[in-house]
């Protein structure tokens, strides 16, 4: 039961770490475009996926893990209305600020990965 906890505590943190990585992609392509007539910014959908995907109860670990292989974060271009005479609303303050949010997440991530994989050589190695 413990390995396939440990199984869905990396495979939850391998979907988020897509999800970040696509986010990034998706500002920086909103920064890259902030000044393209008629560009509309876009989003990543992930966390309100992932917590309706929670919410569910699953009779197994196995269940689980197959309902997490089967989610993506999703790309939405923002609805938002533009402020600008070209059409596009791209706020590059704000897109920054989202950019450096999606780094620390990601660095978070990363670290989380490693301390799971360091838990993981912790009882490989019989506790040394």
């Amino acid at each position: 039961m413990s390995d396939l906890l440990n199984g869905v505590s990396l495979q939850l943190l391998q979907k988020s770490l897509d999800a970040i990585w696509l986010r990034q992609q998706a500002i920086t392509n909103n920064i890259a475009n902030a000044e393209t007539p008629g560009y509309k910014s876009k989003k990543v959908d992930f966390e309100s996926i992932l917590s309706d995907l929670l919410s569910k109860n699953y009779s197994s670990a196995e269940e689980l893990q197959q309902a997490i292989n089967g989610i993506e974060p999703k790309l939405k271009e923002s609805s938002a209305i533009s402020n600008s005479e070209n059409g596009n609303n791209v706020v590059e303050e704000e897109e920054e600020i989202e950019l450096v949010r999606a780094q620390l997440q990601y660095y978070y991530l990363i670290n989380s990965v490693s301390a799971e994989i360091d838990r993981l050589k912790f009882a490989i190695n019989g506790g040394r």
